[in-house]
């Protein structure tokens, strides 16, 4: 392909040598995408924090699967407060996480990248980002189509639970366990009006601790089952002490 400049949100990166690693970004055009990166003495480490937007000059890439490249590399959007700020910087490692491990390679997600684009600019932007990361869950879940039908009680009957395997309401009543895989009536409904919130609607919904963890986890088990499969998302115990403090 000749070389073209696109946009990219970054999302993890792996070490390759001393001098270089591998980053995985997200791209509208081909969806997420391993790209090679210099790392010398001169290199802007920054650049490739979890959730920064680059733009890619020079961008080329052989074959699908294989490496990209790109002449140069320069920040689009804004981070000084995502880089300075502890609670925006865990949000952003647990989204960038959760991409990374609930996403597939190589498929275009467009509404997605959309998506990311609206929540980086909130992590910078808002005052408090305290339920961005549910807010961004509720959303990725629509983004990837999986959201449930509206619940009708006189076609359906009593439902008690959201069956996170299939998508669909359930007669039984059941909570989100490793091994049981169902988010509550009251939670899965919850999940359903978020998506159709603005952030600063959602500040005002009132959530105990145990109901927040068990709304969020549901959320990326969700995605998860029904894209990569169950995956720890290992920055969560972080997201949640810096919130705790």
């Amino acid at each position: 392909m000749d070389p073209v400049t696109i946009q990219a949100v970054v999302i993890g990166s792996v070490t390759y040598s001393d001098s270089s690693r591998v980053v995985k970004v997200l791209t509208k055009e081909s969806g997420v995408i391993p790209i090679w990166v210099r790392t010398g003495k001169k290199s802007k480490k920054a650049l490739w924090h979890p959730l920064s937007v680059v733009e890619l000059s020079g961008f080329t890439r052989k074959k699908s699967g294989g490496l990209a490249n790109f002449k140069e590399a320069s920040r689009c959007l804004p981070a000084n407060n995502l880089l300075n700020d502890a609670r925006r910087s865990s949000v952003a490692f647990f989204i960038a996480e959760v991409l990374d491990k609930s996403v597939e390679d190589e498929v275009p997600l467009p509404e997605v990248f959309d998506l990311m684009i609206d929540i980086i600019n909130l992590i910078e932007l808002e005052t408090s980002v305290s339920n961005l990361h549910i807010f961004f869950m509720s959303r990725l879940v629509d983004a990837l189509g999986l959201m449930p039908e509206e619940y009708d009680r006189t076609s359906m009957g009593a439902v008690h639970s959201l069956n996170l395997d299939t998508g669909e309401w359930s007669e039984l009543k059941m909570s989100l366990t490793a091994k049981d895989h169902y988010l509550n009536f009251e939670l899965a409904s919850l999940l359903m009006a978020i998506s159709g919130m603005d952030f600063d609607q959602l500040q005002g919904v009132s959530l105990s601790k145990s109901d927040k963890k068990e709304l969020l986890l549901g959320m990326v088990m969700f995605v998860q089952l029904h894209h990569s499969g169950l995956r720890e998302i290992k920055s969560y115990d972080v997201l949640e002490t810096i919130f705790a403090t």
